[in-house]
This record gives structure tokens, sequence and C-alpha cells, in this order.
């Protein structure tokens, strides 16, 4: 064991280190010259991080050096016995534990055919111990459809909420560990973007897959009739591979009119992702059904199984000679009857925690918007729009370009956060890994210099002052065209005179599109910032729409309700107003018109399941008969 842990700690410290270190720009030429630049802006804290890898560069280049003279020594003294003694020294540790693995190991090579012509069932003791690594089912990470269905249904939770949220709500942010978990899969999916382009949900048949072979993903079809076995002694694996296939098979079945049931006869941790475990009893000729049979009982045999016509079957089982299995046996996983072997992927109990947090967090309930909001805009000099694609301008409607994309990520970061704007959380949250401070300077000079390119010859303003502390805040004369809207918003309801209305309607009017709309920050949406722009928008739009409805302007309705959705389509407010606009001028076919188009939006958003609102329904019986 100390042979083993000096060989893996050696080979990490000469050879994974110094490529992590390369790798991540962290070379000793780029130390060096940070750490100049350091000691030039006199940033203590930059100096002494450049000062630390400038030492653990040379603490390598020693510890190399100490490895290649006890090499030259030890070779030299081969014929010695003694070099099988482990030295106190850790240079001469990891020589002596490579010597002996690579020159004095003997092992017994392993008889492949009499592990070939065992049988595949593992039932032998120490069955753990025996497993090779193929025995470890994938991680969550590697599974490229999970994570998207994952994603698609997290996206289908947030717009459920939206667009059933009333105007004046307010969603709260996730939580830390629901927003890292959601940001990890977005990084995985866009790293792998391997979905195949298999369907793998068609009514009543879902495709699941469930591992790799060759390269290739392997699926099986769960068809109505059909049983799967998946088999393993050791039950903690078999947990882990059943829950990434009972997750697909719910995700895939949300909207193919298919039951997820799961049946457990002992305690079965975290396998249902999207349902509460569930012991119905199925009924043949209903609903298409997949049942998930649980029984961790090694010595339970439940080769009876009874299937129905309408339901296909997945036994988890630690013993089965059914022909349709995925086994765990002594070299692995494999698919039978081809003992195909297969790297099964899997959902570890960890994961799927996390998981379910975040599906939790995506459905919570909005609450009511209880801030308040400034009901005036001091002198501004800089918009950032935010409500589409990001970009600045100055006061008067020029213009300000950026030479680095994330300078102005940079931007849009700081003015939505004006309430921690400091260095280490811009770093985490517009990069995904750790970024030299070289880098993060040149994006805050990039900032500084398009800020300053729009400065007035008059009025100098320094909108990103420097610091020597971890503060980076921006000038309060820079704003958003969302700080425009809230505070249009402000004064509506709390002011109410012709000037607050055209306020609000020339606030409305900066809305373009989605809020950030042709980007791919990853922020905004962990943040909850998104939706809440998005509903700041919603009731902006109702508000006004409101007013106009009660001022008998028709077309003002129509322009309100279409910028909101802009944003979101479908929100059940803003079609109402639509549809009452029309039904004040007694216009039938146009309440007729707005109903068809709802209709249409239904069809094409998940969350609604295809079926209208009781409240838009009647209020169509209302105003048509």
């Amino acid at each position: 064991m100390k042979r083993f842990t000096a060989l893996v700690g050696g080979i990490l410290f000469l050879f994974v280190l110094p490529i992590i270190l390369i790798w991540t720009g962290a070379t000793p030429l780029a130390a060096m010259s940070a750490c100049i630049n350091a000691i030039t802006i006199r940033n203590p804290m930059q100096l002494g991080t450049q000062a630390g890898l400038l030492g653990l560069w040379s603490t390598w280049v020693w510890g190399f050096g100490s490895v290649i003279f006890d090499v030259v020594h030890t070779w030299g003294s081969r014929h010695d016995h003694s070099v099988g003694v482990m030295s106190s020294r850790y240079s001469l540790l990891f020589v002596v534990a490579l010597w002996s693995i690579i020159f004095m190991s003997r092992p017994t090579p392993v008889a492949a055919r009499q592990i070939e012509s065992e049988q595949v069932v593992a039932s032998a003791t120490n069955t753990i111990q025996q497993l090779l690594h193929g025995s470890v089912p994938l991680a969550l990470g590697s599974s490229s459809i999970l994570i998207a269905g994952l994603l698609t249904h997290v996206n289908f939770l947030r717009n459920r909420q939206l667009c059933l949220a009333p105007a004046g709500s307010f969603m709260q942010p996730m939580s830390r560990r629901a927003a890292f978990t959601w940001g990890e899969l977005r990084h995985r999916d866009s790293f792998l973007k391997l979905v195949s382009s298999q369907s793998i949900a068609i009514s009543p048949i879902v495709n699941v897959p469930i591992g790799l072979s060759a390269n290739e993903m392997v699926f099986v079809a769960l068809a109505p009739g059909t049983r799967f076995d998946i088999v393993a002694a050791d039950i903690d694996a078999a947990k882990t591979a059943a829950r990434h296939l009972v997750a697909v098979a719910q995700i895939a079945a949300q909207g193919g009119g298919i039951r997820v049931i799961v049946e457990s006869r002992s305690r079965f941790d975290h396998l249902d992702l999207l349902n509460d475990s569930a012991h119905d009893v199925v009924q043949p000729g209903k609903d298409a059904v997949i049942r998930i049979v649980v029984d961790a009982d090694q010595e339970a045999q439940r080769q009876s199984l009874v299937v129905a016509s309408n339901e296909s079957v997945v036994n988890i089982c630690a013993l089965s000679d059914h022909p349709n299995r995925m086994q765990m046996g002594a070299n692995g996983w494999v698919l039978m009857p081809g003992e195909q072997s297969l790297a099964v992927f899997g959902l570890t109990e960890f994961e799927n925690s996390a998981v379910q947090d975040l599906l939790v967090e995506s459905n919570k309930v909005v609450e009511i918007d209880k801030q308040q909001f400034d009901s005036e805009i001091s002198d501004w000099k800089v918009c950032v729009r935010l409500l589409g694609p990001v970009d600045a301008e100055t006061w008067c409607g020029a213009p300000i370009s950026f030479e680095k994309s994330k300078s102005l990520e940079l931007l849009a970061w700081l003015t939505t956060h004006r309430e921690r704007p400091t260095r280490v959380a811009a770093r985490t949250a517009l990069w995904e890994i750790s970024v030299q401070d070289a880098t993060f300077n040149n994006v805050v000079s990039g900032l500084r210099r398009g800020l300053a390119s729009s400065a007035d010859l008059v009025t100098q303003i320094e909108y990103l002052p420097k610091t020597f502390t971890d503060q980076l805040s921006i000038h309060g004369s820079v704003i958003t065209d969302v700080d425009v809207l809230n505070v249009a918003l402000t004064r509506a309801k709390n002011i109410g005179d012709k000037e607050s209305w055209s306020g609000l309607h020339e606030a409305l009017n900066r809305v373009r599109d989605l809020p950030f709309a042709g980007t791919d920050y990853l922020w905004p949406d962990s943040e909850g910032i998104t939706s809440n722009f998005i509903l700041s928008v919603i009731t902006g739009s109702v508000l006004a729409a409101e007013h106009a409805l009660q001022q008998g302007d028709t077309e003002e309705v129509f322009w309100a309700t279409g910028q909101g959705l802009k944003v979101l389509h479908g929100h059940e407010e803003l079609v109402a107003l639509r549809m009452r606009a029309y039904g004040e001028v007694g216009d039938r076919v146009g309440v007729n018109a707005e109903w068809s188009s709802y209709e249409r939006s239904l069809l094409n958003d998940s969350w609604s399941g295809g079926a209208p609102s009781s409240r838009i329904v009647e209020l169509r019986r209302e105003l048509i008969g």
C-alpha cells in the first residue's frame, strides 16, 4: 500500500501537476510576467498568488531533479537487493516503488477463458473486491440524453411557473446547490453535444439509453408486453444503474401518455426522480405503463412475474435467467443474451438527490413582489440593454463597443449585482473554470476603455474606479433598461398621472426580446435574474394594458400586451386582456382569432399539456356566448 501511494503521488506530482499548470496558462513565464504586473499596479493579492505559483514551479523542478538523480543511482545499484527497501525520502520512495512494480513484480496472468466460461450471475463471496473497473456505472455527466432531458424538464417547470404567475410576482433565486447542479448540467450539455437523433419516446414505446458499447450508445426498447431485468449481486450497483433508467423513462414519458410506476418490496432509497413512490395496481387495457419492480432480496425469485399487455416491466433483482437483461459479472456489466460488454449509465444517490433539489427549486411557487424601487433615476449616462440582445448605449443613443465580449458580460453582471460587486464573485460567475488574474484584469481594462470612450469631454466620469481591494463597483450613472422599467412601474402604481403612464410606455418600448437573448451566460438563469426580468415585463405590460382598457384605448392594449408576449408566449393574463379588448368593441371575430392563437401556443408549449385554462375558456364563453 505504501508503494502504491508513493507511485500515485509521484505520478501526480511529476506529470499531472505541470500539465494542469500549463493547461491553465500558469507557465513560469506567465507567472513571472503577472508578478511584475502585480508589483506595478500594487495588487498584493495577485502578487501573493503569482509568488505561490513560482514557488510551486521551483518545488517541482527540485523534485524532478531529485527523482532523476535517484533513478540514475538506483540503476547503478540494480544488482543490489537493497533497492527493495523503502526509504523515508519521498523521491527515492517513488523510484523504488516504480522499480519494484516494473522490474521485480511477477504477477500470475489471469485465465481469460476461465472467466468467460463462469456463470454470469455474480454469486461468489467478496464480489465487490473481485469486480473490475467496468462494473462501476458511469456517472450522470456521461449520459448526454439524461442531461438534455433534465434541462428540458427544468425549462418546462420554469416556463409553467412563469406562464401561470400573476402580475406583480417575484421568483426567488435557486439555492446554491441547485444553481451549481444546473450550471454543471448546462456545462456538460454544451461539452457533450452527443444527443442521438433517435426519438427516445415513441408512444407507447420508450427507447432508454442504458450504456455504451464500442463507443456506441445502446438503447433498450420498453414496449408494452416486454420485460427487462437489471441483475446484480451488489445491490448498490443495481440501484445506480436503475436510477438512470427510471429517470430517463420518467422524463421521456412526460408528454407521451405513459405512466411510470415504481413498486418496491424493500427499502430502495432515491429511486424515483420525478414522482413519489407508488404502489398502484396496473389494470389491463388502460394507458401504457412502465412498471419498475424492485427486489433487493438475493434469495427471492421473481421469474413468474406477470407482464400485462399494456405494460413494460423493468425487474431489478439479484438473480435472474430472463433472456433480456443486463447483468453484472466478474468482468463488469454485460447485455444478455449476446454477452455484449457494456459501460452502463448510472445515477448515484448523491447525484439523484442533487437533481431532485434542482427540480424542487425550479418548481417553487412565485411570491408577491415586495421590492421597493426608487421613484426617480438620477442623471444617467450609460444604459445597458438587457431586455433582448445585450449591448450598451449612451444617453443620446450612441452604441458603445467593447474589444472583448467578456467585457460586455462583466458590465451586465456588475449592473445586476450592485449589492455584492466583488472580483471573486464576478470571476466565479463569468468563467466555468479558474482563470488567471491577468486574463480577468484584461477584461476589466477592456471594460474601462469601452466606457471611457463614451464619456463626455466636459464631465469625465470614472465609471469603474480602480481599487486595491476585492470590490469592483460600477458608477451610479450606469443603469439598465430593467432599472428604467422598474422605476416606471413604481411611478405608475404610486402616482398614476399622465406623465407616469407615458414613462411606463417608454420603458416597455425598450423591450426587444427575451432577456439576454442570443447569449450563453449561465449566471442569469441560475440566479433567477432572467425569470424576474420576464416577470417585470409581464407586470408592466398587464398594468399598462389594464389602464388602456379602462381608458377605452384598445390599440394601446394590443401594443402593451404584445410587448409582454415578446418575452413569454401564452401568458394567461395577457391573452385575457387582448380578448377583453376585442370584446369591448364587439369584435367576435377578433375574440375567436385570439382564442385560436392561444390554442396554437398551447400545442407548442409542453408545460400546458395542450389543455386550455378554465379561466380563458370561461372568458371566451362570456364574450361570445
